[in-house]
Formats: structure tokens, C-alpha cells, sequence
């Protein structure tokens, strides 16, 4: 399942790639580049404008109206209407591009087992909001 959310779903944005799914976020995109680059890129189109969704499905673009503001209750939605479950892999949450485990050279922070994003080169590792992390997944259905 590919992904591309608008402007005010940053934040599940950066959710759903945590737990693997290629969401691409564009949140200076106007209504018909979204559409575009769902239609375009085989995604579907979650957004929390009413009039977006219904161009969307006007123009048989796979859309999905996401009615709350949490991200416990977003990733609910979600889960609920497409039996969304964890990927097995992880995302980079800031560009979308798979991690990859180990890392070396003198960046890579000495935390135990370490992720690193070959595009923006940032590390992920588990740490103190590794149970955060856990607590909101286990909250919505997703673990």
C-alpha cells in the first residue's frame, strides 16, 4: 500500500513511513498535483479536505477522508478501513526512504543496534521514544 497525504496529515505521514509504508507528503501541493501524484504513482489519497476527497473519487482516485485529529485515532482509521498492519520494514520519517540496519564511520552514534537512511543519512535507533512509539501503535490496533 502506497501512500500521499496532504498538507495537515504530516504528522501520520511520518507515522505510516515509521512503520514501513511509502507515503509521499506534499504539504505545499495544490488539490490537483495531490491528485496527480496519487492517480500518477498508484497511491491512495488520504486527506482531511471534504471537497479534496470528492474530486478525488470524482476522478477515480482511491481516497480516504481521515475525520480525526489524533494520531492514535488517524492510525485507527486507517487500519480499520484498509487492514493496515505493520510492514516489517521501516521508512525514514523525514524522506520517505527505506533504513537500512548498521551504519559505520565516525557519525554513527554508539547506541546498540543503529538504522541509517541512505538518502538523508540521518540514525534511528531504539531509544526512550522507542516506547512511545510502541504505546501509540499498541493503541491503535497496529501492534
Amino acid at each position: 500500500m502506497r501512500f500521499v497525504a496532504d498538507a495537515m496529515l504530516g504528522k501520520l505521514a511520518r507515522w505510516l513511513r515509521i512503520i514501513g509504508y511509502d507515503t509521499e507528503y506534499l504539504p505545499s501541493a495544490g488539490d490537483d498535483e495531490l491528485i496527480s501524484a496519487a492517480e500518477g504513482g498508484g497511491r491512495l489519497l488520504l486527506t482531511r479536505d471534504g471537497e479534496l476527497f470528492r474530486r478525488a473519487v470524482r476522478r477515480g482516485v482511491p481516497a480516504i477522508l481521515i475525520k480525526s485529529t489524533a494520531i492514535v485515532e488517524e492510525l485507527s482509521e486507517i487500519t480499520r478501513t484498509l487492514g493496515l498492519r505493520l510492514s516489517g520494514e521501516t521508512r525514514c520519517p523525514l524522506c520517505n526512504e527505506l533504513l537500512v540496519e548498521g551504519g559505520d564511520g565516525p557519525d554513527v552514534p554508539a547506541r546498540g543496534k543503529v538504522w541509517e537512511c541512505p538518502r538523508c543519512r540521518k540514525f534511528y535507533w531504539h531509544g526512550t521514544h522507542w516506547l512511545k512509539i510502541n504505546e501509540t501503535l499498541e493503541a491503535s490496533g497496529l501492534r
